[in-house]
């Protein structure tokens, strides 16, 4: 299945001089994680069907935002430094490459979200532009999408504007994007708003999955306004499923969980 993202991420290094005898595939989702090993390098690959959620624009700001966090010292996977990290294209692919990490250990949600804070500081100051949330995201993907009670209710939360200051944000921030150590990644998706957008991964996991890692990091994050979190949960949501309704065709594994998950949505802010 990931046959051709994996020969895209060696044949790339080895545009570079790096060779990789043993690459092995990481993570097979929204794109592809390859470590080109004995080399301590990933590549992230996108998949030649477009994914829903990110753009090839995303991928360049994503090693922009990344490089700048990582250079104040915040705990982000940083762009690789053993060849130009990108984003390369290949055969259709988009190649991005960062730093290994070896994995070690369990996550301690308390940490990633006192790092999550470290890294909102840290980007406090990037000045380049950004989406302003994912407003236009959202209504792009529910545009592709036949109409349905479904489809409005997301266009109608996905409407939402809660105000509050603006900064450069992760732009997905939940723990699922954060290593051990922590380190956070996958800034594909940074924009642009208030940092409680940034917070609503976390506190939708704690409400719809009763998710205590989540609700610890939470905890752990500091100082935020709770209600200004609140409002921010419903406009996070849509974006995230709209992009489960778009990605169907493709994974209709995706298919249960949506449908409980709107099903809490409806209930909680219908």
């Amino acid at each position: 299945m990931s046959e051709r993202e994996l020969e895209a991420a060696v044949a790339v290094a080895a545009e570079h001089g790096l060779r990789s005898d043993h690459p092995v595939i990481l993570r097979d989702a929204w794109h592809v994680l390859v470590h080109l090993r004995p080399l301590p390098l990933v590549a992230r690959v996108s998949r030649r069907t477009p994914n829903p959620m990110v753009s090839e624009d995303d991928v360049i700001r994503e090693v922009g935002i990344a490089a700048h966090a990582a250079r104040k010292g915040a705990p982000v996977v940083p762009p690789s430094d053993l060849l130009d990290p990108g984003p390369h294209r290949y055969g259709g692919h988009v190649v991005a490459f960062w730093r290994y990490v070896e994995p070690g250990g369990g996550l301690d949600p308390r940490a990633a979200g006192r790092g999550l804070r470290s890294i909102h500081e840290a980007l406090a100051d990037y000045e380049a532009e950004l989406p302003a949330l994912h407003t236009e995201e959202i209504v792009a993907m529910l545009d592709r999408l036949e109409p349905s009670a479904d489809v409005d209710f997301l266009r109608e939360l996905g409407a939402r504007r809660p105000d509050g200051p603006l900064q450069a944000l992760h732009g997905d921030a939940h723990l699922g994007n954060c290593l051990p150590g922590p380190l956070w990644h996958d800034f594909e998706t940074a924009c642009r708003g208030p940092r409680e957008f940034d917070l609503a991964p976390l506190a939708l996991s704690a409400d719809a999955r009763d998710h205590e890692p989540s609700r610890l990091a939470l905890e752990a994050y500091g100082e935020y306004d709770a209600d200004l979190l609140e409002e921010f949960v419903p406009v996070y949501s849509a974006w995230i499923y709209a992009s489960f309704m778009a990605a169907l065709p493709h994974r209709p594994e995706l298919g249960p969980r949506l449908a409980e998950r709107l099903r809490w949505l409806r209930a909680t802010y219908g």
